[in-house]
């Protein structure tokens, strides 16, 4: 069968591409991103794939791609951090009130919408947070899409999705911003596959199926060394519930604190995990042991396999774990764009 050119820009360690690689049907023509550390993550585990390091806020994407002679791309995907935006102005919204209207072309939003613009792939996903659509009251998510819009010949749209829904152990949202230069499908981005109440036998995967087996086998494999937690947390730990958060008015008064997050909330086996996000150092506490995730607890949530070896210190880490798409949802969204090549070859 065909195969399709694929390239991740602002890749991190690559759980976007790892998804679309693992169908057998893409070729990677290359990986960026910055962090040293994603570069480091990438030697180790596939330095059969082309990757570089590189600062993409400062090229010019049209020499970029012209010097390293890609063109003709199929599919370009990336997650791009949402920063560095600037106002050039006010305006009249539709309900004739002023709004602010954002420079996206200083963003690094604005540099993927250029390599898009560049590169002209038949298909391209764009990943960010959720609360990329609301925030500024919704006015930076709406001249990101005008400058989507502004490239011609795609249709372009946006959903915010849960990766709980397409088989991973987490309840994940995120928005994926997706375009294409074929007519659209009745279901432009792909259909969940698992849900929370178990429609036809295929219930949400949780905690427990993830990560049960590595009790006992702490510091034994790459990446699962657990914190070194305080008396006082280990203490605050035991008094969580599975599945709950801190009891804080039922706290004695030397383990009270203000401002217990999510690192205060104790997993659930039978139910997906919150959201890994890097944090300090620490995700959220194990269902059953009065400790924090280890690296390769998370990575699991997050679908990674275990011989990915992750580099760097523990916050390196910790933040190349939980910035990731998780590959088991990239590959349900390659599964999605090959039927949609494949029908307009």
């Amino acid at each position: 069968m065909k195969k399709y050119t694929l390239i991740d820009v602002f890749s991190g360690i690559g759980g976007f591409h790892s998804g679309f690689l693992s169908t057998g049907r893409f070729e990677l023509l290359l990986a960026t991103d910055f962090n040293k550390d994603c570069e480091s993550f990438h030697r180790k585990n596939h330095p059969e794939l082309p990757f570089e390091k590189i600062d993409l806020s400062q090229i010019n994407e049209q020499e970029f791609w012209f010097n390293r002679g890609v063109k003709d791309v199929d599919v370009l995907i990336g997650g791009p951090p949402c920063q560095g935006f600037s106002t050039i102005g006010n305006r009249a919204s539709s309900n004739s009130q002023k709004r602010e209207k954002y420079d996206i072309r200083n963003n690094l939003i604005g540099h993927f919408i250029n390599h898009v613009r560049v590169l002209e792939p038949k298909y391209f996903i764009m990943e960010n947070v959720r609360g990329l659509t609301t925030y500024r009251k919704g006015d930076f998510f709406e001249d990101v899409m005008e400058e989507f819009n502004s490239i011609s010949g795609y249709r372009i749209s946006y959903k915010i999705l849960n990766a709980a829904d397409y088989g991973v152990p987490q309840i994940r949202y995120r928005t994926f911003v997706y375009g294409h230069r074929t007519e659209l499908d009745k279901n432009p981005f792909p259909e969940p596959t698992h849900f929370e109440d178990g429609i036809n036998g295929h219930k949400y995967k949780t905690v427990g199926q993830a990560i049960n087996d590595l009790i006992g086998k702490e510091n034994e494999i790459p990446n699962h060394i657990p914190l070194k937690h305080g008396e006082k947390n280990i203490a605050r730990y035991k008094l969580i519930p599975e599945g709950e958060r801190m009891p804080e008015d039922k706290l004695p008064p030397e383990l009270y604190r203000k401002n217990f997050g999510n690192t205060f909330k104790r997993l659930h086996r039978e139910k997906p995990s919150l959201t890994m996000v890097p944090g300090h150092n620490a995700f959220p506490i194990h269902p059953t042991e009065n400790r924090s995730l280890t690296v390769r607890e998370a990575a699991r949530i997050q679908t990674f396999p275990d011989n990915y070896i992750f580099t760097g210190n523990r916050q390196a880490q910790c933040i190349q774990v939980g910035n990731a798409v998780p590959p088991v949802m990239a590959e349900k969204w390659a599964n999605h764009v090959l039927k949609i090549l494949d029908k307009y070859e």
